[in-house]
């Protein structure tokens, strides 16, 4: 996976080195909702809920409750925090 471009902040998106920044995209409620006006948080969120369905098929909002936001404003990146917590629910490591 590639580094990190940049981390966004409110008003400036999550962006993975040498990808398309990852925008907002309401279509989600839930998400929406827990990220709030944070367009940073927004794109980082929504990277590590596709991480999660590329592995296990279910969302980030499926497994049980998390902080989410600690993860981002330790700059882990998605993909480890989506391992971490698949880890932590007893999912299989491949």
């Amino acid at each position: 996976m590639s580094g990190v471009d940049s981390w966004g902040d409110v008003d400036a998106p999550f962006q993975f080195a040498g990808r398309q920044p990852i925008t907002r995209d309401d279509s989600d409620p839930m998400m929406a909702s827990y990220t709030s006006d944070h367009l940073g948080f927004h794109g980082w969120l929504r990277a590590v809920d596709r991480a999660i369905s590329r592995r296990i098929g279910i969302g980030v909002f499926d497994l049980p409750d998390r902080c989410w936001r600690d993860a981002y404003d330790d700059q882990v990146l998605p993909r480890d925090a989506a391992l971490e917590a698949l880890a932590d629910e007893g999912w299989p490591q491949d």
